[in-house]
């Protein structure tokens, strides 16, 4: 695997928008729904995503969730053990629920996002990040066995203790949009893009085709082949 040196190095080369295009947007929007003083979910957390603690001063209270106990949960002001489809906290409890990578391990994702719906607070923002499974890369990650998909993991440096068996029942825009408006949920912001190049870090040539393939995937007629979305949902506020 390269060092994240090298990776800076060819960003610059062969694709030098890439930090705006993959984060700048989201990370911006997120911080309009987080504002200040925000109390947020980490749903499936592990330790903590790296999204949210790049946002700590907009956020009074974090709070993770997920179905496996971490070693250390020293980045969450909180941590709980529950799944995502059975959360332990009162209706209206979260000004935002955050998801990284989580959506596609879910046996059952509207069922999920009823929970989230039910306790995030009227007005509250579910925000996501998951794969779009009708891509090259996820199509092929679809069809392999959790164990290979560990051991090719590991290669580009994912413990294979934190891969889990993946479902992808919602991983389109189209089914998302759908189940999550079936509990209630109102689109804000729906964005696609893609990452294939941070699958190739195994050396410096293949890493770099993989930044030329998502830097490629930019022009409207290549949009079909970005691999990741990223959603921002809103329970609308309560009528008075």
């Amino acid at each position: 695997m390269i060092s994240s040196e090298t990776q800076q190095e060819l960003h610059t080369r062969f694709y030098p928008e890439l930090e705006e295009t993959v984060f700048g947007a989201f990370e911006r929007r997120l911080q309009d729904c987080l504002g200040h003083d925000a109390v947020v979910l980490d749903a499936g957390s592990g330790p903590g995503t790296w999204v949210l603690q790049e946002q700590r001063d907009r956020i009074r209270l974090l709070v993770g969730e997920d179905v496996y106990q971490p070693e250390d949960t020293s980045n969450l002001d909180r941590f709980v053990l529950a799944s995502c489809d059975q959360l332990p906290f009162d209706d209206g409890t979260f000004d935002v629920v955050f998801s990284y990578l989580v959506i596609e391990h879910l046996p059952d994702p509207e069922g999920a996002f009823a929970e989230i719906r039910r306790v995030l607070k009227p007005g509250g923002y579910f925000c996501f990040k998951t794969p779009a499974v009708h891509t090259p890369l996820f199509l092929l990650a679809k069809v392999l066995p959790t164990a290979l998909h560990k051991r090719l993991k590991s290669q580009i440096g994912t413990d294979e203790d934190d891969v889990f068996p993946t479902y992808y029942r919602a991983n389109s825009v189209r089914l998302l949009d759908r189940q999550l408006k079936a509990v209630g949920m109102t689109p804000r912001w729906v964005h696609t893009m893609d990452q294939t190049y941070a699958y190739m870090t195994h050396n410096k040539w293949t890493y770099a085709l993989g930044l030329m393939f998502s830097r490629c995937t930019q022009s409207r007629w290549l949009a079909f082949l970005r691999n990741q979305i990223i959603g921002i949902y809103q329970r609308p506020e309560e009528m008075v």
